[in-house]
């Protein structure tokens, strides 16, 4: 087994069942306030195609019956946790317009090329390790068709390198936004906004990243970041 291998095992299995209540299910009750002031805001004046969507580290599916009712045609729910994936596959069983998928933690060679006119993980990769997280960029890009826009959530925290990110606030572990958008212009994404911003009592601890596969021009970098401070509602603290 490889380092990030036993990464993938050491903290990826700590969001199954265990969990469902004190964190799937308070996590879900806030999906619809997280939308309309975070996801919305972020999304708002870009060309967005929720057609066909993944929702990439999906835990217990609050992202994917979001994205449907926005009105996206097919959600793809991808998770490595086989707990999760067990529980959305019966959540979900019979609904045609989401397919469930299990991955290795480590890329998305499940998922064929050019599959996605959105990708979409919010709440979940700010616990990744920074390596995992910036390995994913490069199969981000390959599942993603030309001109699709990912929306990714992860972490803005730099505190504590090389510590073990259950002991971080909120469990977020270490990435900066800028380490996220150098990463991604390397991998051929345009980032098309920045969001940086703080989770309950912790300031300026999370980024969500606005990326764009570029439709046959070569990828640029806006310059466009957008700061906003303050805390998210005070019943979110401790999630």
């Amino acid at each position: 087994m490889t380092d990030l291998h036993k990464v993938v095992a050491d903290e990826a299995m700590l969001w199954g069942d265990a969990v469902a209540e004190p964190y799937h299910a308070l996590a879900a009750s806030h999906m619809d306030s997280q939308w309309a002031g975070l996801i919305a805001p972020a999304l708002d004046g870009i060309d967005v195609d929720l057609t066909r969507s993944a929702d990439f580290a999906c835990g217990r599916g609050r992202n994917t019956l979001k994205l449907l009712d926005e009105g996206a045609k097919h959600v793809t729910m991808i998770d490595v946790n086989a707990e999760n994936v067990a529980f959305c596959t019966r959540q979900f069983a019979g609904n045609d317009r989401i397919t469930v998928t299990q991955n290795d933690g480590l890329d998305l060679r499940v998922i064929p090329s050019s599959a996605f006119t959105y990708l979409h993980s919010f709440d979940a990769m700010v616990h990744f390790d920074v390596e995992i997280a910036l390995g994913y960029l490069r199969e981000f890009h390959r599942v993603m068709r030309a001109g699709a826009v990912a929306l990714i959530h992860h972490s803005n925290y730099s505190e504590r390198p090389g510590v073990d990110f259950r002991t971080n606030p909120h469990f977020r572990n270490y990435m900066t936004a800028d380490l996220f958008r150098h990463v991604a212009t390397r991998r051929g994404f345009e980032v098309l906004r920045q969001r940086i911003f703080s989770w309950a009592d912790l300031v300026d601890g999370d980024c969500i990243t606005v990326l764009r596969k570029p439709a046959g021009e070569p990828a640029k970098v806006s310059g466009m970041i957008d700061m906003f401070h303050g805390a998210i509602r005070r019943s979110m603290r401790g999630m």
